[in-house]
């Protein structure tokens, strides 16, 4: 056989699919950027249900009998847990008192032992800098993994002063 034929064969073999074993993993934000200054009044969702057990190169919905996936989810920056409306109550993700924190996750969001592994995440930023968001996907029943990452965006504030970006009702 000629270069070209060996060549082929090759690619073919390269391009036969994705890894069986490898999960997709998809994180949509809504809204995606809060305004500088935030300080914890915006609510962000962070949404997993689009990810599944099946990588897949072009976006397909998941299929419920294709297999389990867990979840775990990742911060920059200082982690706490409560309200926006009660920080004397806002604690780390160990249980103790914070110094300081970037991104406060919703009670709800976090389960009895401080991890984050539900498919949504409700959270609010304090708006100083952007926040970094990893999620690692993993397929239970074949053992792959697969990271994603998404950035909450902050946007700065107009010229006179006000938030450019659709204020919630």
């Amino acid at each position: 056989m000629g270069t070209r034929t060996w060549l082929f064969l090759g690619l073919a073999c390269a391009c036969s699919g994705p890894p069986s074993n490898v999960p997709s993993a998809v994180v949509n934000a809504t809204p995606s950027s809060v305004c500088v200054g935030d300080g914890f009044r915006t609510s962000i969702h962070l949404d997993s249900n689009g990810s599944s057990p099946v990588l897949s190169l072009v976006y397909t919905k998941p299929d419920p009998d294709a297999g389990s996936i867990t979840f775990a989810w990742s911060f920059s920056g200082a982690v706490c847990v409560g309200i926006p409306a009660s920080p004397s109550g806002w604690t780390t993700l160990s249980g103790g008192t914070p110094d300081s924190c970037d991104v406060l996750l919703d009670p709800g969001s976090v389960d009895a032992l401080g991890h984050v592994n539900g498919t949504d995440v409700l959270l609010a930023v304090a708006g100083d800098r952007p926040v970094d968001v990893t999620l690692v996907v993993t397929n239970v029943d074949a053992g792959g993994t697969l990271v994603a990452h998404r950035t909450i965006a902050i946007t700065p504030l107009d010229d006179a002063g006000a938030c450019p970006l659709p204020q919630g009702d």
